[in-house]
């Protein structure tokens, strides 16, 4: 998203927890902000193959499409979200708040209250950029604008902090890490991995789900050409917690930057148990006091 995007995603995010007195209450109040916005959330499951076929009768094809996904549907005119009673619980404030973007972001509820009424069709490049937009949203409102990105930076770095405030502001661990990192000034970068699956040769084998940097990190070291997985003999598997143990300390691993030199990282993990994930930092970014290497 464009910088001006970005910000007028923040100006009605600010204006939505205001709107819901939700500015410094924790865990941020998911339920009052789409009271606020005057959004009712179906008793109805999203999921059942009955409220499906009534929807798509009643709905344009704005809202069919968005039922491919079966998580969340808004239907702006009526100002009821429909969710999947199956989603986990960890997901359902984001999932709430993505359902929210669309029918209170100015340019996103006029254009779905036109379309779902009629025959009319958004264009798929619009609607993956409202979709874009309706996470930014979330993630603006869940973790309260700057509140979460200042309240990580005055504790020590390491992969703890976002975990424990996940449980402050009410959001999954996976979104907190991606906040943490994401905003984080310093050279780091986080792996989502799978579980471990047993291997009868490596003992076990975890698969890249996903990967994310800071700013920084891209900037010093690129995109790094990963492996299709870990294993307990590479630098990363080694790192990854096994027989029932949650997260592990910090190992050294070597990384080469954009200019052919090799640098010194730390790397250190954490499992929910439904993921891996990896923290890795520069040793730069860290001063030789704070720094202790399993």
């Amino acid at each position: 998203m464009s910088p001006r995007q970005q910000r007028l995603i923040r100006q009605q995010a600010e204006q939505a927890l205001q709107k819901a007195d939700a500015l410094g209450v924790f865990p941020t109040p998911v339920d009052d902000v789409m009271a606020a916005a005057e959004l009712l959330v179906a008793s109805e499951d999203l999921a059942d193959e009955g409220l499906l076929k009534q929807l798509r009768r009643k709905a344009g094809k704005t809202v069919r499409r968005a039922l491919t996904k079966i998580l969340g549907v808004v239907h702006v005119v009526s100002r009821i979200v429909y969710l999947d009673k199956a989603v986990h619980v960890a997901k359902l404030p984001f999932l709430k708040l993505h359902e929210t973007a669309h029918a209170v972001l100015p340019w996103q509820k006029d254009l779905y209250a036109v379309t779902e009424d009629c025959e009319m069709t958004i264009a798929p490049e619009v609607a993956e950029e409202f979709e874009r937009e309706a996470n930014s949203f979330a993630t603006e409102v869940i973790f309260q604008l700057d509140s979460f990105t200042q309240e990580s930076s005055e504790q020590p770095f390491n992969i703890l902090v976002p975990v424990q405030l996940s449980k402050q502001y009410g959001a999954s661990v996976y979104s907190s890490i991606r906040r943490y990192v994401s905003n984080h000034p310093r050279a780091c970068m986080v792996l989502v991995l799978e579980r471990p699956e047993l291997h009868s040769e490596l003992g076990f084998t975890c698969q890249i789900r996903r990967t994310l940097s800071s700013t920084s990190f891209q900037e010093q070291f690129g995109d790094l050409n990963w492996p299709p997985f870990f294993s307990p003999s590479d630098e990363i598997g080694a790192a990854i917690p096994m027989n029932g143990k949650r997260m592990s300390g910090r190992r050294r691993v070597t990384f080469v930057d954009q200019n052919g030199d090799q640098n010194q990282c730390l790397a250190e993990a954490f499992t929910n148990t439904y993921q891996v994930f990896i923290l890795i930092h520069s040793v730069k970014t860290l001063t030789a006091t704070s720094v202790s290497v399993a």
